[in-house]
């Protein structure tokens, strides 16, 4: 049984920062004379919730209103019936999500709805953050842990469940190594590697795909798996981790006057202050809670600076002769002929004060700008090392979509990589990770940290006869190149219709050779292409998709699989409209029924519509 004071930290995490954050509720419970256990939710068994008087879920949602995959097993067996009743716990629920999504913060709902369904006291209302996650994260903390820390044990029903398994050590500021002990249900196999301990390897091929002329740059990337035991499957995501560019390293260290040897103490522990700035924090970028820092190191106010002119000599410029010689004689005396211009302030108080006080100011200034922008704006602040890294973003690793099967060139992983260049504020700038795979890996030399990130939904029909709908224009014909090397490979007998599209054929048409032998084989039934800068008409995936509208309606009526891959800003939600048109159209129903058809039977339901947008 938990011991005095004891509260149970569940997280559900896919790219690791519900688990930061419930690590970081970890730490500051202890302030608050609670005894915290901090776990995984594929850590714990259903039933151990029981034991509790006080827990937080912090979860995020992937893909489309899915548990990530550590809570995936939890989530089925909190739905299972194998819990009546949870009277007696008190609980609290952070959600992750982004609000361009359909089903914003969906998994951390589930959560907060089953616990309610189950009698639990819900101690303060669910949180839903959006992909700037940082402040209400912390504020939820520290209001749930202050409330949670005035509720009193009660005694809870005993339950039986699998003896006391490992928790994470909150005491430490790194992951512990974790001591399992024996359960009578295993816990599920893990891979070694992961963003906290990613594999290091090499990129062993790494070139453009693109036509001569194109102006985008579309890179195919080959990392080396070696034997590192890392597995995948056709559908699943790899995790890189990037480096800052050393150049930009430079320009920060050289504008504050710092060696690069100076000694920092960081969330991974003590390190010198290049290597922070190259490896554990974001410097393309300037985060909010940075310049908020600023703002209270500088006050509240910027303040005026009065002066006043207490005399004033001029000198001849011919013989030197002394030509004006005048003392103030009272406080508003002025010199004779002076001409009062404006206040004299401190621009970098006043942009400050403007950016800390206006959100939309704030947003259009860090969108643009790095560390290097902001110590010129802010160039009469002083900084220590370690005030300079103090509320910089962590180093996150990005997610990329697999472009090939395992199968089909063992120990090796593929990536389709669009790599982002840009001028702002008359500086040539990248992409952190797609700037780092394009211009500062060699091949076969330089290594790089990578991690699997499976899935368990945007995956292929387990019967091979189930014919499948991919769309995915750009880079997101990547899962869809894994997908037909897969369907290949197994010799699987349903038809694969393939909508692509980009700017021109001539410059943007990707895996052009692989895509026509295909086509020549049979392994692609019907492929649709839509070329959005080529003549006079934008010719975009779902236009097409009209235009094959009852054909695309007959293939889902028979079961066909229904895959999205690519921007969720507009090209998914118009891919989208245009099903629910379809179905409206040739499936005989009303826009709602459609609708439903589409977001309830297809997505959830019978799970046939998959997405992996980004």
């Amino acid at each position: 049984m938990p011991e005095s004071k004891s509260i149970l930290i569940l997280y559900g995490s896919q790219s690791g920062n519900s688990e930061e954050i419930a690590i970081q509720a970890g730490k500051s419970s202890s302030e608050y004379g609670l005894k915290p256990t901090v776990r995984g939710m594929d850590e714990v068994d259903i039933a151990s919730i029981k034991e509790h008087t006080r827990l937080l879920i912090c979860c995020s949602t992937w893909g489309d209103g899915e548990q990530p995959d550590n809570a995936e097993d939890l989530w089925e067996a909190a739905n299972s019936g194998a819990i009546s009743s949870l009277e007696g716990l008190n609980f609290s629920v952070l959600a992750l999500g982004d609000t361009s999504y359909d089903l914003f913060c969906e998994s951390g709902k589930e959560w907060d709805k089953w616990l309610e369904s189950k009698g639990a006291n819900r101690v303060l209302a669910r949180v839903d953050c959006d992909v700037e996650f940082e402040e209400p994260a912390e504020e939820w903390t520290k209001s749930v842990l202050e409330i949670m820390s005035k509720i009193e044990d009660a005694p809870v029903a005993e339950a039986n469940v699998p003896a006391e398994e490992d928790a994470i050590d909150i005491t430490t500021p790194m992951v512990a190594e974790k001591d399992v002990k024996e359960t009578s249900a295993p816990l599920p196999a893990k891979s070694e590697w992961s963003a906290k301990n990613p594999f290091s390897t090499i990129i062993s091929e790494n070139y453009v795909l693109n036509g001569e002329g194109s102006r985008k740059e579309t890179r195919h990337v080959v990392f080396q798996l070696k034997d590192s035991g890392l597995t995948y499957k056709a559908g699943d995501a790899l995790g890189v981790v990037p480096q800052c560019p050393p150049e930009l390293v430079n320009e920060i260290l050289s504008l504050c006057g710092f060696s690069g040897e100076e000694e920092v103490d960081t969330h991974l522990g003590l390190c010198t202050i290049r290597e922070a700035l190259t490896t554990r924090y974001e410097i393309h970028r300037v985060s909010k809670k940075w310049l908020k820092g600023l703002h209270e190191r500088a006050g509240e106010s910027s303040g005026k600076v009065e002066i006043k002119i207490v005399g004033r000599k001029r000198y001849s410029s011919t013989d030197g002769s002394l030509i004006l010689d005048w003392k103030s004689t009272q406080d508003s005396d002025l010199p004779e002929g002076y001409v009062e211009i404006g206040d004299f302030e401190d621009n970098s108080a006043i942009l400050l004060h403007e950016l800390t006080s206006d959100t939309d100011s704030m947003e259009d200034y860090i969108w643009s700008r790095d560390y290097v922008d902001a110590l010129g704006d802010f160039r009469r602040v002083g900084f220590t090392p370690q005030q300079l890294i103090n509320g910089m973003d962590r180093l996150k690793p990005r997610l990329y979509s697999i472009a090939s099967s395992p199968d089909f060139e063992t120990g090796t992983v593929h990536l389709t990589v669009a790599i982002v260049r840009y001028n702002h504020h008359d500086r040539d700038r990248t992409g952190l990770c797609t700037g780092f795979m394009a211009d500062r890996c060699d091949t076969n030399a330089t290594q790089v940290g990578v991690y699997m990130s499976p899935t368990r939904s945007f995956v292929l029909p387990e019967d091979g006869s189930k014919d499948i709908i991919m769309v995915g224009p750009g880079t997101g014909i990547a899962p869809f190149r894994a997908f037909l090397q897969q369907r290949e490979i197994d010799s699987s007998s349903g038809r694969n219709w393939l909508f692509f599209g980009d700017w021109t054929e001539e410059g943007e048409y990707l895996y052009r050779e692989e895509m026509e032998d295909w086509k020549k084989r049979g392994i692609i039934t019907r492929q649709d292409l839509a070329w959005s800068r080529q003549g006079d008409e934008k010719v975009y995936v779902q236009h097409l998709m009209e235009r094959n509208g009852e054909e695309i309606w007959n293939w889902i009526d028979n079961g066909a699989y229904f895959y999205v891959c690519g921007d969720k800003q507009y090209m998914a939600k118009d891919v989208h409209s245009t099903l629910i048109g379809i179905c409206v159209k040739f499936g005989n129903m009303t826009p709602e029924e459609a609708k439903d058809f589409v977001e309830t039977g297809l997505m959830k339901t019978e799970k046939r519509y998959l997405r992996d947008v980004y």
